[in-house]
C-alpha cells in the first residue's frame, strides 16, 4: 500500500525535537559541563576537596538511575511525560536557585545532588531516549541525531556562558540566575509534550497510512524500513542477550561520560593551560559532538547500527591518548576535535540502538530497566576521577581506565545482537504483531 503524509504542514514530531533539543542543553549543560566550571570558585571560598564537590554528582547520578524503573513506566503513559517534565523543570530551577545560599557540603548534596536528580528524570534525556522513538520509525535516526544536538550545546554554550556570570556576578548569583532562566525556558515547553502521535491522531513519521508488511520478520531491523517495527514488552526484553549486553556496554562506558568529561577545565588548569583556553577548547569539543550527532543519526538509518557504535566506540577510546599526552594548544584543539566527532556519535547512537532493537511502545519502562546500571558507573566516575586525583595528584590513570573502558565498550557491543521476535509472535496472525496505539 502506498504511504501518505499527514494533512499538517509540520509533523508535529519536529516540534518535540525542538522541545527536546532546548531542555536536553540545560540538562547537560548545567549538570555536567556547568558545574565544572563552579568547582575551583566554590572550591576556594568554601574548602572544599575536589573529591567532596565531585560527591554531589555522584549522588545526582546514581539516584536518578535508581528511580528511573519506578518513572519509566510512567514514560510510556498519555500524560506521564508531560506531567514529568513539567514538575522536573520547576524542581530544577528552584533547586538551582538555592544553591546561591548554600554554604555547606550537605546543602550542596541536597540541592544539586538530591533535588538535581528528580530535575534531570523529566527533563533532557527523557524526550530523546523515550518519546521521539515513538513519534519517528523510519526517520527515527535523523530525528533523534537532530534532538541529541541539544546535549552537544551544553558544552558549547555554557561553560563560556557561566565563566561570564561567575565573573561578572560571583558564583552564587550565576546559579540563581540559572535557575530562573531554567524556569522561564523549560517550564513553558513542557505543556508542548505528547507521548506518542496515536494521541493527536497522527502516525510516526507523519505518515497517514502504514504500509503492510508482506511477511513476519525475525527482527525489528528490516521491519524499521518498512514503516512497522515489534515492540518488545519489558519482560520480553529482559530475556534477550542483547538487553544485557547493552547494559553491559553502556556501564562501561559511563566513567567517560560523566566523570572524564566533568574534570576537563580543572585537568587542563593543572596543565598549564588558561581557564578561558579550557572553556574554548570545550566549545569546540562542543561544536564537533553536535556536528557528529545528525552525522552518526543519519548513518543509523542507512547502515547496521551495531556496527556504526563498535567503530564510534573504538575511535573514542584512541582519542583519549591525546588528552592524556596533551603537550600544547596544538594538541588539545586536535583532542577536542577528533572527540567531538567520535564520542558526541555515542548520545545518539546509544539510546537509538535500544529503540531500534526493541520498538517504540514500551521504550520508557525498558530503558528505566537499564537505567540503574547505567546509572552506577556514571555515578561512580566523578567520585573515582576525584580521589584519584586527590590521592596522587594527577588525573593519568583514571585517563587511562577511561581510554580502556571505551575500548572495552565497543568489543561488548560487537557481541549485542538484534534480539529476535518472540516465536509465538511470529506464529500469530500479522494484526497481533502490530504495536499497540
Amino acid at each position: 500500500m502506498e504511504t501518505r503524509t499527514e494533512s499538517h504542514k509540520i509533523f508535529y514530531g519536529w516540534y518535540l525535537v525542538g522541545v527536546s533539543l532546548i531542555s536536553g542543553a540545560f540538562q547537560t549543560g548545567i549538570g555536567i559541563w556547568g558545574v565544572s566550571v563552579f568547582v575551583s570558585p566554590m572550591g576556594d571560598e568554601l574548602g572544599w576537596s575536589r573529591t567532596s564537590f565531585m560527591a554531589a554528582l555522584t549522588i545526582r547520578t546514581a539516584l536518578t538511575g535508581l528511580l528511573s524503573p519506578v518513572v519509566g513506566p510512567w514514560r510510556d503513559t498519555k500524560n506521564g511525560p508531560r506531567v514529568l517534565m513539567l514538575a522536573g523543570s520547576i524542581i530544577l530551577g528552584i533547586s538551582l536557585i538555592a544553591l546561591k545560599y548554600v554554604d555547606s557540603l550537605w546543602e550542596f548534596y541536597l540541592f544539586f545532588g538530591v533535588f538535581g536528580s528528580i530535575g534531570a528524570l523529566g527533563a533532557g534525556g527523557i524526550l530523546t531516549q523515550t518519546i521521539l522513538p515513538k513519534w519517528f520509525v523510519r526517520k527515527r535516526g535523523f530525528a533523534l541525531g537532530i534532538a541529541s544536538m541539544g546535549g552537544g550545546t551544553g558544552p558549547l554554550v555554557f561553560p563560556i556562558a557561566i565563566l561570564g556570570l561567575i565573573t561578572w556576578l560571583g558564583w552564587r548569583d550565576a546559579w540563581f540566575f540559572l535557575g530562573v532562566l531554567a524556569l522561564v525556558l523549560l517550564v513553558p515547553l513542557s505543556f508542548l509534550v505528547k507521548t506518542r502521535p496515536e494521541d493527536m491522531g497522527l502516525h510516526p513519521d507523519g505518515i497517514a497510512e502504514v504500509p503492510e508488511q508482506a511477511a513476519p520478520t525475525t527482527s525489528n531491523q528490516s521491519a524499521r524500513r518498512s514503516g512497522r517495527e515489534f515492540s518488545f514488552t519489558g519482560r520480553q526484553a529482559l530475556h534477550t542477550p542483547a538487553f544485557w549486553l547493552i547494559i553491559f556496554a553502556v556501564a562501561l562506558g559511563g566513567l567517560g561520560q560523566q566523570g572524564f568529561q566533568a574534570n576537563w577545565i580543572p585537568y587542563l588548569e593543572g596543565e598549564g593551560f588558561s581557564t578561558k583556553t579550557a572553556t574554548l577548547a570545550i566549545s569546540v569539543y562542543g561544536v564537533c559532538s553536535v556536528t557528529a550527532r545528525i552525522i552518526w543519526g543519519t548513518l543509523a538509518d542507512q547502515h547496521s547500527i551495531r556496527h556504526l557504535i563498535v567503530i564510534q566506540s573504538l575511535l573514542t577510546a584512541i582519542s583519549v591518548m591525546a588528552l592524556i599526552y596533551v603537550l600544547g594548544p596544538f594538541m588539545l584543539f586536535f583532542f577536542v576535535i577528533f572527540f567531538g566527532l567520535t564520542m558526541g556519535g555515542s548520545f545518539i547512537l546509544r539510546p537509538l540502538i535500544v529503540a531500534n532493537y526493541f520498538g517504540r511502545e514500551h521504550i520508557g519502562a525498558i530503558t528505566g530497566y537499564m537505567r540503574p546500571f547505567q546509572g552506577l558507573t556514571s555515578a561512580v566516575g566523578p567520585l573515582a576521577v576525584g580521589i584519584a586525583y586527590d590521592a596522587m595528584g594527577s588525573y593519568f590513570l583514571i585517563f587511562v581506565a577511561v581510554m580502556i573502558g571505551y575500548a572495552f565498550t565497543g568489543a561488548v557491543f560487537m557481541l549485542a545482537a538484534p534480539p529476535k521476535i518472540p516465536v509465538e509472535t511470529l506464529e500469530a496472525a500479522p494484526e497481533s504483531r502490530e504495536p499497540s496505539g
